[in-house]
C-alpha cells in the first residue's frame, strides 16, 4: 500500500484542502518532509490518514468546524490491484466509499493490511511523541527482556506475554502446588463441612418420632391455651362495651330532653346564616350611599352654572403656542446679537494676523491661501520622512565607520592566534575524530565501575565473614561449607510435611481415645440408669425367666402334684409380671437395646484409636532418628538433637553465606574487567592524539591525555570561532556599505519630491522654493486661518437670522392683540405679548374647569343610578327572609337562625350518641340497645371484669409458657432435619464435586493452552531474532553515532535481556540507558519491526510525526538517514515544524520530497 495522495475536504481546520505525494520514481527512495509551523494542521493530516483506512472515530474530536454529519477525507491508494480513490464519512456502517460515492466492502483496505487493526498500525508503523515515549517506557516495563521487546517491534503484540500471565494467574487462583489458599481449598473445605452437616442432621428413626410426638403434643396444648385465653378475652371486651355505653345512654336522654322546645322551628334555607351579616352590613351602608350621592349632584349643578368661558380667546389658543416660540427666539437674539458682533470683529482682527505671519498682508482674498488636503498630507509626509532620513543617512555612515573598525578587530584577533583565515578539511576532520574519542573516553564509566566494584568487594567479604560466623558451632573455610553434604531443600520440606501429618494423627487418635473413653463412662452410667427402673427387665433375664418358667411346667405335667403345681404357679406369675412389666416400658427396652450395642460399638472403637495412636507414635520417633542421623552426616559439629527447624534454619545460613561467596567473586570479575577497559580506553585516546599531530610520552595517564586532547580541541574551537568572527564582520562591512548607498538615493528622492509639492501650489509662486521651516510654519498659519474663515461667514449669517427672528415675533403680538380688541401701545413688545398670552390662558383654564365639572355630575349621576339597582336587589332578599320567618326586621331573622343551628347542633351530638351506643351493644337498633342498657347491673359488670382480668392474667401466663415449649420442641425437629435435609446435603455434595470437576477441566486447559502458547512465541521470536537482531544493533549504532556499537543478548535466569554496547568497551541493559537512549533504541526496534514486516507482506506507509524533538542534529542527521533507506522498501512520511529538518533530510538524502502546510483555515 502507498498513499499517493491525501484529500481532507471536510476534515478538522482543512476544507478542500490536498497533500499531493505524487508518483514513486524508480530508484528514488519514497520519503517525503510534510513540513508546517505550529497549529498548520499535520497531527490532523495523520490522524486523517487513519481516519481513512479504519474509519472515523466515534467521538472524533475534528469535528470544531466540520459537523460529523459534514466531516469527509479521501485519498488515492496505490494497492495490490493498481491506483484506487478512496472517500471516508461519518457513518456508523457503509462509510467507504468510491469514486462514484458507493459503498465498498471494508475487506478492500484490511487485506492490503494483512489484518492489522487500528491500534497496531499506530504502534507498529505511525510514531509520534506519545508513543515514542510510551515505547521508551516499555523498554523499562519489559526490563530489557529481549523476547518481549523484538515480538512487541515486528508483530506489535507485546501485550501477549501478559496475556499469558493473567492466563496463568487465573490457573492457580484455581490451584497451586503447595499453596494454601485457592479456589479448590476452598470447595474440599465446603465438603467437609457438609460431611459434618450431614453426621449432624442424620438422626435415628426411633428417636425422631419422639422428637415428632412431643412437638404435637405441645402444639395442642399451646392452641388450647390460646383458645381459652381468647375467650376471656372477649366476655372482658364485651363488659367494658357495656360499661362505656352506659354514660352515653345517659348523655342521649338529656340531648333529647333540650331538643324538644326547638322542634317547631322550620329549616332554614341553605347558607342564610352566613348570607344574613353581610345583609344586614349592606342595608346600613346603602343608605348612607344614596343621601350622600343625593348631596354631591347639588352641589356640582351650582358649580356648573357659575363658570363663564371667553370664546374669542379659546378660538385663538392655537396661536399663543407659536408665539411663545418667537418670544423665545427674541429673547435669545436681544442677548446674542451684540456677542455676536463682537465675535465677528475678533475674527476680522485674526485673519490680519495670520496673513501678517505669512507675509500677504495685501492679499485681498485670503481664501486662496487656504491648500487643499493632497497638498497638505503630501507636504507634511515630506516634513515627516525628512527627520527619519536625516537620521538614516547619519546612523548608516556611523555604522560603516565601526564596522570597518570591528573588521580591523578581528583580523587582529586573528592573526595574534596564529591562525590562517581558512584551515584544510583534514585537519578539520582530525579535530572531530579526537572530539569524538575524548568524548567518548569522558563518557566512559570504568573509573566508576572500579570503585563500585572495589567497594563492593570489600563489602562482599565482610557479609562473607559475618555469614560464616552465623554458621557455629561449625568452624571451618568457605570451600569446605561448600564440599558439606547437606540434604537437599525438598528432603528437608518432605520431612517437615511428614512430621507435621505424623504429629496430627496422633493427636487425632489421642482426641478419639478421649472422646471414646468419655461415651464408654456416658453409656455405662445410662445402663445404670435403666437398672433402678422398676420392672424392667433386659432380655437376657427375661429369656432365663421364661427358661425357669418351662421347666416348672414341664416338672408339673411329669407330676401333677401339688408341690409342682405350686412351683408352675410361682414361675408363671413371675414370668407373667416380667412380661407385663416390659409391655409397659417398651419405649425403655428398645433405649436399653440401644444403649447396650453403643458401649460394645465404643468400646472396640477405642481399643483400634489406642491401636492406630501406638502406631503413629513409632514412626513418628523413626522419622527422628532418621533426622538426627541426617544431621550427623552434614554436620558433625551439630548436634544429633537438632530440631528439624533449627536444622532447617542453620542450612538457610549456609545457602546465604554461599551467595556471599558468589557476591565476593562477581566483585573481583567486575574490578578485573573496570581495569581492563581503563587501559583500553587510554590506548584509544593515545592514538586519537598521536593522530591529530599530538604525540604524547608513553608514561602519560588517562587524566594527562584526557587533558591534552581537551586543550587541542578548545584552541581548535577558539580559531573556528575567530575565524567564523571575521567571515561575519566582512559580511556585515558590505551590508553597512549598501546600507549608505541606500540612504544616500533616499536624499536625492525627498529633495525632489519637495520642490514637485512646492511647485504644485502658491507656495512656489516666483519660481523660488522655499524651504522646509518656512514651509512648517506657514502649514501651521494656513491651518488656523481656514477655521477663522468659516467662523466668520457663520457669524455673519447667524447676526442675520436673528435680525429676522426680532421682526417676526413683534409682527405676531401686535395682530393677536388686535383680534383680541387689546390696544397696542408703543411700549416694549414683550409686555404685549404676556397681556395676549395671559388671556388666552384664562379661557382656556375657565373652559377645562367647565368640562371637569361636568363630567363629575355625569359620574355623580351614573353612581346614583347603579345605587338604587343595588338597593332593590337588597330590599328582594330582605324581604324573602323576613316573610319565609315572619318578622319584620333582619335583626329579628338572626334570632331565628341562631335558634335553628343550635337544634341542628343538638340534633348532631344525638345522633353521635346513638352510634357510640350501637357500636358498643352490636345491636341492629337504639331500641333493643337502651332496653339491653336498662337491664345491666353496673356494679356486677364491674366485679365480673375484675375476676375475669385476674384470669386472663393467669391464663396468658400459662399460653407464654406452653409457646416457650412448644418452641423448643420445634426447634429440635428443625435441627434434626429430617430426610429432606439429607437428601438436600447429599444433592449439594453432588453439585460440588461435579463442579470441582468442572474447573479441574478448565484449569488443565488453561496450563496447557498457556504452556503451548509460550512454545509457540518462544519459537516464533528464536525464528526472527537474529535477522531483527542485526538490523536494530545497525540501527542503534547509526543513529547513536557511534557512541553504541550495537546490540547483544545476554543470557538470564528465566529467558535473556537486551545489552545496548558502548563504543567505550562497556555495556549497558536496555532499562538503564538514559531516557533519549531508549527513544533512539525503541526507534531501531521499530526500523527493524518494519524490515521484518515488509520482508513477508506487501509494505505500508510509515508515518512519523516530529519524534526528533529530543535528537541533535548529528542524531538527527543519522535518523533520516535510515528512514531513506526505509524509504527504498516502503513510503515513509515525516511530518516536522522545524525548518532545519527539511535541510538536513534534504542532504542526507537528496531524493527527499518536501510538501508545505500553510497556518489558517485551509
Amino acid at each position: 500500500m502507498r498513499l499517493k495522495c491525501l484529500d481532507l475536504t471536510r476534515y478538522g481546520k482543512f476544507t478542500d484542502h490536498r497533500i499531493e505525494f505524487g508518483e514513486q520514481v524508480e530508484g528514488q527512495p519514497d520519503l517525503h518532509i510534510v513540513y508546517g509551523p505550529n497549529e498548520a494542521g499535520k497531527s490532523t493530516a495523520l490522524a486523517g490518514f487513519l481516519d481513512l483506512v479504519f474509519g472515523i472515530e466515534t467521538r472524533s474530536r475534528f469535528n470544531f468546524i466540520h459537523p460529523y454529519p459534514t466531516m469527509r477525507v479521501g485519498g488515492t491508494l496505490e494497492l495490490a490491484g493498481g491506483p484506487q480513490e478512496l472517500v471516508r464519512i461519518k457513518r456508523p456502517q457503509n462509510s467507504l466509499l468510491n469514486a462514484r460515492d458507493q459503498p465498498i466492502s471494508e475487506g478492500t483496505l484490511l487485506g492490503e493490511l494483512g489484518g492489522i487493526d487500528r491500534d497496531s498500525y499506530r504502534t507498529m508503523f505511525s510514531l509520534d511523541d506519545a508513543t515514542l515515549e510510551a515505547g521508551g517506557e516499555s523498554i523499562l516495563s519489559s526490563k530489557g527482556d529481549l523476547g518481549q521487546l523484538l515480538f512487541s517491534a515486528s508483530a506489535g503484540l507485546a501485550d501477549l506475554s501478559k496475556a499469558l500471565v493473567d492466563l496463568k494467574s487465573e490457573a492457580e487462583g484455581f490451584y497451586k502446588y503447595k499453596a494454601r489458599t485457592g479456589e479448590l481449598s476452598g470447595l474440599k473445605a465446603r465438603l467437609g463441612e457438609l460431611k459434618a452437616e450431614r453426621e449432624r442432621v442424620d438422626t435415628l428413626a426411633s428417636d425422631y418420632a419422639q422428637l415428632i410426638d412431643a412437638r404435637d403434643r405441645a402444639a395442642i396444648q399451646y392452641e388450647e391455651a390460646i383458645v381459652s385465653r381468647g375467650k376471656i378475652q372477649a366476655r372482658m371486651d364485651e363488659i367494658q362495651r357495656h360499661l362505656n355505653a352506659l354514660p352515653r345512654l345517659a348523655d342521649l336522654r338529656a340531648l333529647r330532653q333540650r331538643i324538644a322546645p326547638l322542634a317547631d322551628l322550620p329549616d332554614a334555607p341553605r347558607g342564610w346564616a352566613q348570607v344574613l351579616p353581610q345583609l344586614q352590613k349592606d342595608e346600613m351602608e346603602l343608605g348612607i350611599r344614596a343621601q350622600g350621592l343625593t348631596e354631591e349632584i347639588a352641589e356640582l349643578s351650582g358649580q356648573l352654572d357659575a363658570i363663564a368661558v371667553d370664546d374669542t380667546a379659546l378660538r385663538l389658543a392655537d396661536k399663543v403656542e407659536r408665539l411663545a416660540d418667537l418670544r423665545a427666539r427674541h429673547v435669545t437674539a436681544e442677548k446674542d446679537i451684540p456677542e455676536r458682533r463682537l465675535q465677528l470683529r475678533a475674527a476680522e482682527f485674526t485673519i490680519s494676523a495670520i496673513l501678517g505671519r505669512i507675509e500677504r498682508t495685501e492679499e485681498a482674498d485670503p481664501h486662496r491661501f487656504v491648500l487643499g488636503a493632497s497638498v497638505v498630507g503630501a507636504l507634511r509626509t515630506l516634513i515627516e520622512t525628512r527627520s527619519g532620513i536625516e537620521a538614516a543617512l547619519k546612523s548608516a555612515a556611523d555604522e560603516l565607520s565601526e564596522a570597518r573598525r570591528r573588521l580591523d578587530e578581528a583580523q587582529a584577533r586573528l592573526g595574534e592566534a596564529g591562525g590562517a583565515p581558512e584551515t584544510g578539511q583534514g585537519r578539520e576532520t582530525r579535530i572531530s575524530s579526537l572530539a569524538a574519542t575524548v568524548a567518548a573516553a569522558r563518557a566512559d564509566d570504568h573509573a566508576a565501575r572500579r570503585r563500585l566494584a572495589e567497594r563492593a568487594r570489600v563489602a562482599a567479604r565482610a557479609t562473607l565473614a559475618d555469614r560464616l560466623r552465623e554458621l557455629r558451632p561449625w568452624n571451618g573455610d568457605i570451600d569446605e561449607l561448600v564440599d558439606l553434604p547437606a540434604p537437599a531443600a525438598a528432603e528437608i520440606q518432605l520431612w517437615t510435611l511428614t512430621i507435621a501429618e505424623t504429629q496430627k494423627r496422633i493427636d487425632q487418635h489421642a482426641g478419639e481415645v478421649e472422646r471414646l473413653t468419655t461415651e464408654q463412662v456416658r453409656l455405662t452410667a445410662e445402663l445404670d440408669a435403666f437398672s433402678g427402673i422398676s420392672g424392667l427387665v433386659s432380655d437376657q433375664e427375661a429369656a432365663s425367666i421364661r427358661a425357669i418358667r418351662e421347666r416348672a411346667w414341664a416338672e408339673h405335667r411329669g407330676k401333677l402334684d401339688t408341690a409342682s403345681a405350686d412351683g408352675f404357679e410361682a414361675a408363671l406369675r413371675r414370668d407373667d409380671i416380667v412380661t407385663s412389666g416390659r409391655l409397659g416400658h417398651m419405649a425403655d427396652v428398645a433405649k436399653l437395646h440401644q444403649v447396650s450395642q453403643a458401649l460394645a460399638i465404643a468400646r472396640a472403637e477405642c481399643d483400634r484409636a489406642i491401636e492406630l495412636r501406638d502406631v503413629a507414635t513409632t514412626a513418628l520417633q523413626g522419622l527422628r532418628r532418621e533426622i538426627a542421623a541426617a544431621v550427623a552426616v552434614t554436620c558433625p559439629a551439630l548436634s544429633d538433637s537438632m530440631p528439624l527447624s533449627q536444622f532447617e534454619a542453620w542450612l538457610g545460613r549456609r545457602d546465604k553465606a554461599l551467595e556471599a561467596r558468589a557476591l565476593v567473586h562477581a566483585a573481583e570479575s567486575d574490578l578485573r574487567e573496570a581495569e581492563a577497559d581503563a587501559v583500553a580506553v587510554r590506548d584509544r585516546l593515545a592514538a586519537a592524539l598521536s593522530t591529530a599531530g599530538l604525540p604524547q610520552g608513553t608514561d602519560a595517564g588517562f587524566e594527562a591525555l584526557l587533558v591534552a586532547g581537551q586543550g587541542a580541541i578548545d584552541r581548535e574551537v577558539e580559531l573556528k570561532a575567530l575565524r567564523a568572527s571575521m567571515d561575519e564582520r566582512q559580511r556585515d562591512l558590505a551590508s553597512r556599505e549598501r546600507e549608505v548607498e541606500k540612504a544616500t538615493g533616499a536624499d536625492r528622492e525627498w529633495n525632489a519630491s519637495w520642490t514637485k509639492a512646492c511647485s504644485a501650489c502658491w507656495l512656489g509662486d516666483g519660481a523660488t522654493v522655499p524651504t522646509l521651516a518656512t514651509v512648517r510654519e506657514i502649514l501651521a498659519a494656513i491651518t488656523e486661518l481656514g477655521p477663522v474663515l468659516e467662523k466668520k461667514a457663520s457669524l455673519v449669517d447667524r447676526i442675520g437670522k436673528m435680525e429676522k427672528d426680532q421682526t417676526a415675533f413683534r409682527d405676531e403680538a401686535e395682530a393677536l392683540a388686535s383680534e383680541l380688541g387689546i390696544a397696542a401701545s408703543s411700549g416694549d413688545v414683550l409686555d404685549l405679548a404676556q397681556v395676549v398670552g395671559a388671556r388666552i390662558q384664562e379661557a382656556h383654564a375657565e373652559h377645562m374647569r367647565r368640562a371637569a365639572a361636568a363630567q363629575n355630575l355625569e359620574a355623580a349621576g351614573a353612581r346614583q343610578r347603579m345605587l338604587s339597582e343595588t338597593l332593590a336587589v337588597h330590599d328582594r332578599r330582605k324581604t324573602e327572609m323576613t316573610a319565609f320567618f315572619g318578622a319584620a326586621t333582619l335583626a329579628e331573622v338572626a334570632g331565628k337562625l341562631s335558634a335553628i343551628e343550635k337544634k341542628a347542633e343538638l340534633a348532631a351530638q344525638a345522633d353521635s350518641a346513638e352510634r357510640d351506643i350501637l357500636g358498643a351493644l352490636r345491636l341492629p337498633t337504639i331500641d333493643e340497645s337502651e332496653a339491653a342498657l336498662d337491664l345491666s347491673d353496673h356494679t356486677a359488670l364491674e366485679a365480673e371484669l375484675l375476676e375475669l382480668k385476674a384470669r386472663f392474667d393467669d391464663q396468658d401466663q400459662r399460653s407464654r409458657d406452653l409457646f416457650s415449649v412448644h418452641s423448643k420442641a420445634l426447634d429440635r425437629v428443625e435441627a434434626v432435619g429430617g430426610d429432606s435435609a439429607v437428601a438436600k446435603i447429599e444433592e449439594e455434595k453432588r453439585t460440588l464435586l461435579l463442579d470441582i470437576e468442572d474447573r479441574a477441566l478448565h484449569y488443565l486447559r488453561l496450563k496447557l493452552g498457556a504452556a503451548a502458547a509460550e512454545q509457540a512465541l518462544r519459537a516464533y521470536r528464536d525464528r526472527h531474532r537474529s535477522s531483527m537482531m542485526a538490523r536494530a544493533s545497525q540501527a542503534f549504532a547509526t543513529i547513536s553515532r557511534g557512541a553504541y556499537t550495537g546490540l547483544a543478548a545476554q543470557p538470564e535466569k528465566d529467558g535473556e535481556i537486551l545489552i545496548a554496547l558502548a563504543a567505550g568497551g562497556g555495556s549497558k541493559e536496555a532499562a538503564e540507558l538514559s531516557k533519549g537512549t531508549r527513544f533512539q533504541l525503541y526507534l531501531a526496534l521499530r526500523l527493524a519491526g518494519y524490515y521484518e514486516f515488509v520482508a513477508s507482506r506487501q509494505p505500508v506507509p510509515f508515518i512519523a510525526d516530529d519524534i526528533m524533538e529530543t535528537f541533535d542534529d548529528f542524531r538527527a542527521e543519522e535518523a533520516f538517514r535510515l528512514f531513506g533507506e526505509m524509504a527504498q522498501v516502503g513510503q515513509v512520511i515525516y511530518l516536522t515544524h522545524h525548518p532545519h529538518l527539511c535541510e538536513i533530510a534534504r542532504r542526507v538524502c537528496p531524493g527527499a520530497r518536501v510538501h508545505e502546510l500553510a497556518v489558517g483555515p485551509q
